[in-house]
């Protein structure tokens, strides 16, 4: 079995068990882009602060900005740390529609009323565009979402590639997920 590995020129010799591990670990991605995020891990752990002692459970917030036609949304989210507990709690705090301030359930009904979508199902593509937008600015900028929004399948796997916790994919994902299938009328 040929593989790209295989067919690269290069002085690096390795043994055939890291090869196996090396292809085994690196999924579907291919060995280059596998190889950068291995770099970028190194370089986070060598370059960002260790800090051994208790964590905090408080979570610097920052602020985002999400453009949708006339309509700007600015919301915060947690930046993003290498806790086990970390996730974005992302919340629209502002929305503005050609300067002027107005609430969620106005924004949403207008754009209701000029698409076919249901209040949920806006509200619900809304929210992970937020969250689509904040990974783009604190983890990954070429990071694309390749499954449908309801495909928290994609999100998981795409969440794990990125080194995430799993409690980010829990409540970042799932649990919006839930209250939005509650919340949906039957």
């Amino acid at each position: 079995m040929i593989t790209e590995l295989d067919n690269v020129k290069s002085t690096i010799t390795i043994s055939l068990g890291t090869k196996n591990r090396l292809r085994n670990l690196k999924g579907s991605r291919n060995y280059e882009d596998f190889i950068n995020y291995l770099i970028r891990l190194r370089n986070e752990s060598v370059y960002e602060p260790i800090i051994n002692t208790i964590e905090f459970q408080q979570f610097q917030r920052k602020k985002g900005l999400f453009y949708h036609d006339n309509f700007n949304i600015l919301f915060s989210y947690n930046k993003y740390n290498r806790s086990p507990n970390f996730r974005f709690d992302i919340t629209i705090e502002v929305i503005r529609e050609n300067g002027q301030k107005i609430n969620l359930n106005e924004f949403i009904r207008k754009l209701s009323n000029n698409s076919n979508k249901d209040y949920l199902n806006i509200e619900y593509r809304l929210y992970f565009q937020l969250l689509e937008k904040t990974i783009q600015e604190e983890i990954e900028p070429r990071y694309k979402h390749n499954g449908r929004f309801e495909d928290y399948f994609s999100w998981e796997k795409e969440l794990e590639i990125l080194n995430m916790p799993k409690k980010a994919f829990e409540e970042d994902v799932m649990e919006k997920l839930r209250q939005f299938e509650s919340r949906a009328p039957l």
